[in-house]
This record gives C-alpha cells, sequence and structure tokens, in this order.
C-alpha cells in the first residue's frame, strides 16, 4: 500500500497484559476486527511468564506494536508506559482478557469529534464468565461526578481518552499503588481536567473470573485504602471510621450494619451531604439523591436480617409508621419459615 493512501492514526488502543495468555488473542482479535480503520494495537507486556507476548507477535499484524519488560512493574507503571508512547489522538482502553464490540472504536471517535468539551468516553459494559449482568454507567458528566464516592464514573476498561488531556496535564496512574483501584482513581483524576461520558450500549465484553485482579483478596479491607485515598483527594476530612460506615452506602458485599452502625451511619451521611453543600465538590441535586436512595435501599437488607437494624433505620428516617406494618409481617413470615419474596 502507498503510505500517503494509509489511513491517519486515530486511535491508539491500548492493552497492558500480564499473564492473561489465555486471553489475549480473543482480546486482540476482538479489536483487529474493529469497523474503524485508522489504529494501532500497542500492547504492553509487564514481565509476563505465560507465553503472552508471544501469542500477540504470532498474530502478525502490522498495527500491532508489542512492549516488554524485564520484570513485572505492576498494573499502573505497564500503563504509563503504553501512554508514554501513544502516537493517537485518542487513547482507547482494552483489558488483556476483555472484548471490543466490532462497532467500538467508530462509535467512540465519532462521539469525541463531535464533542470536543469530553475528554474520557466509556461505555456500558457487558459482564460475561463468572456471571452476565449488563454493567451501566452514567450516561452525563453531572451524573458521572454524582457517583464519584461510590464507584467509578466511566468504564476505563471500555474508555476512550482525548490523548491531548492526558499530556497537558500529564496524566498517569500512580505507580506505586498496586492494589485493585488503580483505574478508579486515574480516572477521578482525569475528571479534574475533562468532562466526562459514558455511550448507552455495551461496547464492551467484561470476563469475570479468578484472571481478574479483585479475585481471592479482601474487599472490604481493599475498599477502606481506597476509599481513605479516594476522600484525602478530594479534600474531605473524614475518619477511619466514618470510611468504614461509607462502605455501607458503597454497597459492598458485606455483613450488614447493626443497630448501632445505623445510627451512626445516619450521621455520617448527613454529615457527608453537609460537606458537599459546604464545598461543591459533587454536582447536586444529583448526589444528594444518590446518597439518600443508597441509604433507602439499606432499609430493605436490613429488614431481612436484623430486625433491631431496621427499626433503627426506620426510627432515624422517620418512617416508622410507614413502614412498621412492614416490618412487623415480615419479621413474623420469616419466624414461621415463610420469608417474604
Amino acid at each position: 500500500m502507498d503510505p500517503d493512501s494509509r489511513p491517519a492514526l486515530k486511535v491508539t488502543v491500548l492493552v497492558t497484559l500480564y499473564n492473561k495468555g489465555p486471553f489475549v488473542e480473543e482480546a486482540v482479535r476482538s479489536l483487529l476486527a474493529n469497523s474503524f480503520a485508522g489504529f494501532e494495537l500497542l500492547v504492553v507486556d509487564d514481565g509476563s511468564t505465560d507465553g503472552g507476548p508471544a501469542i500477540v507477535r504470532g498474530i502478525g499484524d502490522p498495527r500491532v506494536r508489542v512492549v516488554e519488560s524485564a520484570v513485572n512493574t505492576g498494573r499502573a507503571a505497564a500503563a504509563n508506559r503504553g501512554y508514554d508512547l501513544a502516537r493517537g489522538e485518542y487513547i482507547a482502553v482494552l483489558d488483556a482478557d476483555d472484548i471490543a464490540h466490532p462497532e467500538r472504536l467508530a462509535r467512540q471517535v465519532a462521539f469525541m469529534d463531535a464533542n470536543p468539551e469530553v475528554g474520557a468516553c466509556g461505555s456500558w459494559m457487558q459482564a460475561f464468565g463468572a456471571n452476565d449482568t449488563l454493567l451501566r454507567f452514567p450516561l452525563s458528566d453531572r451524573d458521572a461526578r454524582a457517583i464519584m464516592l461510590f464507584g467509578i464514573p466511566v468504564s476505563y476498561g471500555a474508555c476512550m481518552f482525548r490523548r491531548s488531556v492526558i499530556e497537558e496535564h500529564h496524566l498517569r496512574c500512580d505507580p506505586t499503588w498496586k492494589l485493585p483501584g488503580m483505574d478508579y482513581l486515574f480516572m477521578l483524576h482525569v475528571g479534574f481536567h475533562t468532562q466526562y461520558a459514558n455511550l448507552p450500549e455495551a461496547l464492551a465484553s467484561y470476563r469475570k473470573g479468578g484472571q481478574n485482579m479483585r479475585h481471592g483478596r479482601d474487599p472490604v479491607q481493599d475498599a477502606r485504602l481506597l476509599y481513605r485515598t479516594i476522600f484525602d483527594l478530594f479534600g474531605l476530612q473524614v475518619t477511619d471510621d466514618e470510611v468504614d460506615l461509607h462502605l455501607f452506602l458503597y454497597e459492598l458485599d458485606r455483613s450488614p450494619p447493626t443497630a448501632g452502625q445505623v445510627r451512626a451511619l445516619f450521621r455520617w451521611k448527613n454529615k457527608l451531604l453537609r460537606m458537599n453543600q459546604e464545598r461543591g465538590a459533587f454536582p447536586d441535586p444529583e448526589f444528594t439523591a444518590i446518597v439518600e436512595k443508597r441509604w433507602d435501599r439499606l432499609f430493605h437488607t436490613l429488614v431481612r436480617c436484623d430486625a433491631r437494624a431496621a427499626f433503627a433505620h426506620m426510627r432515624c428516617s422517620g418512617r416508622v409508621r410507614e413502614r412498621a406494618g412492614y416490618l412487623v409481617r415480615f419479621t413474623w413470615r420469616r419466624w414461621m419459615g415463610r420469608p417474604m419474596t
């Protein structure tokens, strides 16, 4: 092909690879099958010992660049090498065990071209493997910012970044962060400098299983450390006990709170809303609505496992008259071995 007739390099697709050899070929081929033409695929290996880089090189496509490391440096440092080497106007991310939709790059490039104020565009994701849920993310910048304290605002593994934003503000992942959540922290830093968006369709499939970084770890301890860092990032002064209470609003899969913890959680909820009114860190009324919804949703968990904690929730919410009958009926049916569905 005449070099002058080749499509311009619009996108660098960044894949970081560490011991995901059984999955990486499917990930790479899903990208190479995309309908969009003007891209390079940059695979940054981080000292894999399972032959993954050789599998990628064996595909033999000239659009693929493989960058290897003699030692394992961590996912964040590997991603940073990719950001340093990216040449496209946009940088799209795909994890080495995930799969890209054939129209992913085309849809995101069209959106980014049409919306220059957006510097990070993700999409919904279809989980598969251990479960097959559809992972939905907020569409607008305000709605994405409103969930910043409760989850990642843009799906990193399906995200396309504007490289000019990344370079102008020298945005990089924290190479010292070795725990799950590197992508969450990076997305929060990106949001300090540009707008978010997510497209309302699953443009990537997220493989859930034993190869995931979170697999086999203590999710509560990881979340404590992550949220301590996130509150500090936003300049919100909170205690370690308040961080632990926040995990109930985060809806982490853990034992539900006791009656005493419910009362403490109610005080934390109100403090969180007051802090945001004073600092304006997250958009209102969207943020308040999310906090109140998560607090209210907790009642339905409590009523199934601890009547005293559920009653404490009702009293704090001022909804004893409204919900007492439901609690009594549910508790009675549970005692009779006929729980309500």
